[in-house]
């Protein structure tokens, strides 16, 4: 696949958060309310499981986890909802499945027969149900402008936990669909796995950065020695901005360092905590 490469540079890019202001919607409209019904929460704790989902997925350092992650996070804080020997095969699931997908979670449900897996299941199967019926996301301010300079100069690849189809979907009806020359998603593999297989077409690792808004997003990038620029939450597009006007020069002169690196690393925290 190393044909495919037509530029000595690749800029990776995350979706939903990041580049499409999808994931707040999502999680508030989706993910949460589909726990609550799944799980047939208590009309007690139904807002403070929501509130726990929120600020767990889109306002700590935990942002941008795949949704079973997720899953676990809110189980692990209620106990009271499940066995503790089932959540303890789902948490192992977690750390040694090829892919966290649905695909992935519907043969170990098969395999073990157990409630968490077929709960598991059933939520995010809803989760994607509502999903297909939301408004559709728009890419943040200053994406569109920023991609199409991008693709001028370098090789785009979305690097995505979501599903491909809603990325698909997205990306198509916002016209940046075109712009992309590589998608990976939810079914690919970790981010980190996913960088890897382009480093494999032959990618340079100080030619390639990932763009991301979360912290999992820098670590896929840290994991495979490549670059890293943070989109800010609730400060996206600022962040594109600044990326067009100032960081994807210094990444194409090759001027971006570690320094700078570690200091856009520790507004990003600051932003999150």
């Amino acid at each position: 696949m190393g044909d495919l490469m037509k530029n000595k540079f690749l800029v990776c890019i995350d979706s939903d958060g990041c580049a499409i202001d999808s994931m707040t919607i999502k999680h508030k409209e989706a993910f949460g309310p589909a726990f609550i019904k799944v799980w047939d929460i208590d009309d007690s704790k139904k807002n403070t499981i929501l509130d726990q989902w929120n600020n767990i997925n889109l306002y700590s350092l935990m942002r941008g986890i795949n949704r079973f992650q997720g899953f676990l996070a809110i189980l692990t804080l209620h106990p009271e909802l499940v066995d503790n020997e089932q959540l303890n095969v789902f948490a192992e699931w977690i750390e040694t499945t090829k892919a966290l997908s649905d695909e992935s979670l519907r043969e170990k449900y098969k395999q073990t027969g157990l409630e968490i897996m077929g709960k598991a299941l059933e939520w995010s199967d809803l989760v994607n149900s509502k999903i297909e019926v939301l408004p559709l996301a728009q890419p943040f301010d200053g994406v569109m402008d920023t991609i199409e300079l991008i693709k001028s100069k370098a090789d785009i690849a979305v690097v995505s936990s979501a599903n491909f189809s809603a990325i698909k979907d997205e990306w198509q009806k916002c016209g940046l669909f075109k712009l992309v020359d590589y998608f990976y998603s939810q079914a690919d593999g970790t981010k980190s796995e996913c960088i890897n297989k382009l480093i494999g077409m032959g990618y340079e690792r100080d030619k390639m950065i990932m763009v991301g808004d979360a912290l999992g997003d820098y670590k896929a990038a840290e994991n495979n020695q490549i670059w890293f620029f943070p989109i800010l939450a609730a400060k996206e597009s600022l962040s594109w901005i600044d990326l067009k006007h100032k960081y994807l020069h210094l990444f194409l002169v090759q001027q971006f360092n570690k320094e700078i690196q570690e200091d856009l690393l520790l507004n990003m925290k600051k932003n999150l905590s």
